[in-house]
C-alpha cells in the first residue's frame, strides 16, 4: 500500500504555497536529492492521491534510472525536451498568464521549427533563419478559426426559443458567450474561436467538427512580436547555460529582427473624449462592459483590473476605489489572481460623477440578477458577464471596435488599454508631476517616463507657447526689451 505523508499526500509530494495545483515531487537516490513541479487540474481528493501517486512513483523511477542528470537534461536532449523542463523550472518564477503566453510561443513557432534538434546543433545561424521565416511568412501552425456549417447554422434557427422566453438572448446567456455580439456573429457564419464553438455545439448536441468547420490563419509576424519570441527563447537557453547544460545561448550571437521606433499609442484628446462617451452610451453595448471602460477611462485601470474589481473593493461612504485584483488567465481558465506588480496594489478616489455610475449600476444589477435566478453566479464582481462570471478580455475591445465602426471621426487603432493611456495623458496634460502620475497609475517613474514621453513633450512645448506668447507681447512694446551695454 502507498506511503502517505502527514498531509495526506503521498511521500515525497509536498504542496507548493499559494500556487493552488502546483506540486513539488522529491526523491533522494544515492545520496543525492531531486525535485521538479507537478501540476494536477483533479478536483477529487481519493482521485488526486491516486495521481500524484503515479506521478512521484514515475519521478523516483526516471531518478533511479539515471534518467534525472543535469535536470533530467543534457547536450543531447532535443529542444523540445528542453521546452519541458524550461517550463516546468518557470512556473515559480513568473505568473501563469506569462506561462500561458510562452507555452504558446514555444507550441507554435518555436517547436514546430526546432523540436527534434539536439540541443548542441542549434546554432546561431540556424537562430537567425528561424527568426527571419517568422518575420516573413509567420510559421507556425497558425490560429485555429471556426465557422458554423450551413446546415448546423440552419438547426440553431430551428430550435430558437420563442420571443416570449427570451429567443437567442436566453440561449447567449445559458451559453455565457455574450447576448448578441459573439452568438450572433456564429449565427451569421463569421469567425469565433474553439471555446465559443465547443460551447455552442455541444449545447445543441452536434460534434464540434461537424457543426464548424476548422480554419488556419497563417500571416508574417510583426518585428515587435518576433522580438518577443526571441526574448523567450534566449531566456531558455540561458537557463540552459546556468545549469551547466550547454556552454553558450545561441540566441546572443544571432541576428535579431530590428524594431524601429515605437509609434505612439492610439489615445483620446480633450475634444475625442465626449464623442466616444456618446457612442458609448447610445449603442447597444452591455451595461457591465460600459462600466468596465469607464473604469478604465476615468480611473486609469487596465483592462484586467477593471474586470476583477468586486463590490468589496469600493467604499461608498469615503469614497475609495481599492485595487486588490486582476482578471487574468490562468492555466485552469479565467479566475481573479494577483496584480501585475507590487505598485499596482492602490487606492484611488471615487468622483461625484462616477460615484454616481457605480451606484446606479449595483441596483441595477441587484435587478437583472433576480430576473435570472438560478443562472446567476454571484462573484461580488462590478463588471461581471451576463450571467455573474467573469468578463473575457475580447469583450471590452469588441465594444470599442463598435464605437470606432459608428464614430469614423475617432483616431484608430483604439483598444481597452488606450482608455488608461488616455487618463494618464490627461494627468499630465493637467500638469501633474510624474511621481503622482505613476502613483495614480501603479507604475514605475521610468515606465511613465518613457511609455509617455509624447505627453510630455505636448506639455513642454504648451508651456514654451506661454512663454512665446509673453515675448510676443514684449515685441509690440519695445521699451522693456532694451539690454543694457556692457562696455569692453
Amino acid at each position: 500500500m502507498p506511503t502517505k505523508s502527514n498531509s495526506s499526500l503521498p511521500a515525497g509530494v509536498s504542496v507548493v504555497a499559494n500556487r493552488p495545483g502546483l506540486y513539488r515531487l522529491t526523491c533522494m537516490i544515492h545520496g543525492k536529492r531531486y525535485s521538479e513541479y507537478y501540476r494536477s487540474a483533479e478536483e477529487s481528493k481519493k482521485k488526486l492521491q491516486s495521481e500524484l501517486q503515479k506521478a512521484i512513483d514515475t519521478f523516483r523511477e526516471r531518478a533511479e534510472r539515471g534518467l534525472l542528470r543535469s535536470g533530467d537534461i543534457n547536450d543531447k536532449s532535443t529542444f523540445k525536451d528542453a521546452v519541458r523542463w524550461f517550463i516546468s523550472i518557470r512556473k515559480l518564477e513568473i505568473r501563469e498568464s506569462t506561462q500561458i503566453v510562452e507555452r504558446f510561443m514555444f507550441d507554435h513557432y518555436l517547436i514546430p521549427h526546432l523540436g527534434d534538434y539536439k540541443l548542441k546543433e542549434i546554432t546561431p545561424p540556424m537562430v537567425t533563419r528561424l527568426l527571419a521565416e517568422l518575420l516573413e511568412h509567420g510559421g507556425g501552425g497558425g490560429r485555429a478559426v471556426y465557422t458554423a456549417r450551413l446546415e448546423f447554422i440552419e438547426l440553431i434557427c430551428e430550435k430558437k426559443p420563442a420571443r416570449t422566453a427570451g429567443g437567442f438572448n436566453l440561449v447567449a446567456r445559458e451559453l455565457g458567450i455574450g447576448v448578441e455580439n459573439t452568438f450572433l456573429r456564429v449565427r451569421q457564419g463569421g469567425n469565433c474561436g474553439r471555446e465559443v464553438a465547443g460551447k455552442v455545439a455541444k449545447y445543441y448536441g452536434v460534434p464540434l467538427l461537424t457543426a464548424f468547420e476548422k480554419k488556419l490563419t497563417v500571416k508574417p509576424l510583426s518585428a515587435a512580436y518576433v522580438s518577443k519570441i526571441t526574448y523567450t527563447l534566449s531566456a531558455l537557453f540561458m537557463a540552459l547555460v546556468k545549469n551547466g547544460i550547454l556552454l553558450q545561448n545561441p540566441v546572443v550571437n544571432a541576428i535579431k529582427p530590428r524594431i524601429g521606433e515605437k509609434d505612439i499609442p492610439a489615445y483620446l484628446d480633450n475634444t475625442q473624449i465626449p464623442i466616444f462617451l456618446e457612442a458609448l452610451n447610445e449603442l447597444d453595448i452591455d451595461r457591465s462592459v460600459r462600466v468596465a471602460i469607464t473604469l478604465m477611462l476615468m480611473l486609469g485601470l487596465r483592462s484586467g483590473e477593471a474586470r476583477g474589481l468586486r463590490w468589496i473593493d469600493v467604499d461608498f461612504v469615503n469614497g475609495i476605489i481599492s485595487i486588490e485584483k486582476n482578471c487574468g488567465d490562468t492555466l485552469s481558465g479565467l479566475a481573479l489572481t494577483e496584480l501585475k506588480t507590487k505598485r499596482s496594489r492602490r487606492k484611488l478616489p471615487l468622483s461625484p460623477a462616477l460615484h454616481n455610475i457605480l451606484f446606479e449600476h449595483k441596483r441595477h444589477l441587484e435587478e437583472y440578477s433576480r430576473s435570472l435566478g438560478s443562472l446567476w453566479q454571484n462573484n461580488g464582481i462590478v463588471c461581471p458577464n451576463t450571467t455573474g462570471g467573469l468578463m473575457n478580455k475580447a469583450i471590452p475591445n469588441g465594444a470599442i471596435k463598435r464605437i470606432l465602426n459608428a464614430r469614423k471621426e475617432l483616431p484608430r487603432g483604439l483598444h481597452a488599454h488606450s482608455m488608461r493611456h488616455t487618463f494618464v495623458s490627461l494627468l499630465i496634460s493637467g500638469g501633474l508631476d510624474v511621481v503622482n502620475v505613476a502613483a495614480l497609475a501603479g507604475d514605475t517613474i521610468e515606465i511613465i517616463s518613457k511609455h509617455y514621453a509624447h505627453s510630455f513633450a505636448e506639455r513642454r512645448a504648451a508651456a514654451m507657447d506661454i512663454v512665446g506668447d509673453s515675448f510676443a507681447s514684449l515685441v509690440n512694446n519695445p521699451a522693456p526689451l532694451r539690454l543694457a551695454v556692457v562696455n569692453k
